[in-house]
């Protein structure tokens, strides 16, 4: 179980909503986007939570900063104490 928080950044929490606004602009409903953030978070709890160093680290960006991948979206974070950061989320194929 996951003892440390999972807290967003506020250039992560920016880019989440801009994952939200593509979606919408996809013409997909508000219940599938919903949906699919839910999900993504979920997953996101799940695997940090019980693996919290399982991303691989990108020294390049900082001490400690790793890089998990979810679907075709990557997410930056690093361990903290009581706390799991993350930094930043982008497509895979834009930086």
């Amino acid at each position: 179980m996951n003892s440390r928080e999972i807290v967003f950044s506020p250039r992560a929490r920016e880019r989440m909503a801009e994952i939200a606004e593509y979606l919408y602009a996809q013409q997909l409903s508000n219940e599938f986007v919903a949906e699919y953030l839910q999900r993504f978070e979920d997953w996101l709890e799940r695997i940090l939570g019980e693996f919290p160093e399982s991303g691989v680290l990108l020294p390049e960006y900082g001490p400690g900063v790793r890089r998990v991948v979810y679907q075709q979206y990557s997410l930056l974070y690093r361990v903290q104490n009581d706390a799991i950061e993350i930094l930043t989320v982008y497509r895979m194929n834009r930086p």
